[in-house]
């Protein structure tokens, strides 16, 4: 009986390590591929895991404060003259350990969260207000700063930012 659970016990252990030895997971949710609006330049500090941007004791994000990642955004956006836009706009993108971004990726839905496609100005622009941010902090966990994602959400209703969720 001794043995028995011993061997129970023992093939139990393997298994539940596959998380780390037989499948490292590399294809799981929230995955952004390389092909995406890929810098060159960026780099990765752990191929084999990028972790959700909330997930450490210390969650990755914007260095500064929410009311500065507004104020920027709200000064510098620009519709271009496009007010019949509504709906949301996420930038997903990395941040690597060393709290560079990169890998974006755009999403566009209505405002009955269906995708949708805004003009390429506004996502554009958008996209290339949010690069040009460099003030980015890694997720840390246990002492180490990893790799991790995060979004931005953009809110506009008849073409103006009214909101910016992050």
């Amino acid at each position: 009986m001794g043995k028995t659970l011993f061997y129970i016990i023992l093939v139990c252990t393997f298994f539940s390590c596959d998380y780390y030895l037989i499948n490292p997971h590399k294809n799981h949710v929230g995955v952004i591929e390389e092909s995406y609006w890929n810098n060159n330049d960026f780099k990765l500090c752990y191929n084999e895991k990028v972790f959700p941007g909330y997930y450490g004791r210390k969650n990755a994000g914007f260095a500064k404060s929410k009311d500065t990642l507004d104020n920027y955004f709200h000064t510098l956006f620009d519709n271009n003259g496009f007010t019949n836009s509504t709906g949301y706009i996420t930038i997903r993108f990395i941040i690597n350990c060393k709290g560079e971004a990169g890998r974006y990726e755009i999403k566009q839905v209505g405002p009955d969260f269906k995708e949708t496609k805004f003009n390429t100005y506004l996502t554009d622009h958008l996209l290339n207000l949010v690069k040009n941010l460099d003030t980015w902090t890694a997720v840390e966990f246990q002492g180490y700063n990893y790799d991790s994602f995060y979004h931005i959400t953009f809110k506009l209703e008849n073409g103006e930012l009214v909101e910016i969720l992050s």
